[in-house]
């Protein structure tokens, strides 16, 4: 019985991005649509704008591309 498991990773997908491609690669991670990360990107950013910025550049910076 041979059962693989299949981890997925965050990365940048420069293919179907708008800035750095993160919204598209946290949307591949958790099977979202794209559209909803970036929804919620910009709902969180609304209220926690510094982190928003901070966080979202620092994954833009260390995630690979794809």
């Amino acid at each position: 019985m041979n059962m693989q498991q299949t981890t997925k990773t965050c990365r940048r997908i420069l293919a179907r991005k708008k800035i750095a491609g993160v919204c598209a690669g946290l949307a591949e991670r958790f099977d979202l649509p794209v559209w909803l990360t970036r929804v919620l990107t910009l709902l969180v950013f609304l209220k926690f704008p510094m982190l928003t910025v901070m966080a979202y550049g620092l994954c833009a910076v260390l995630w690979p591309k794809q």
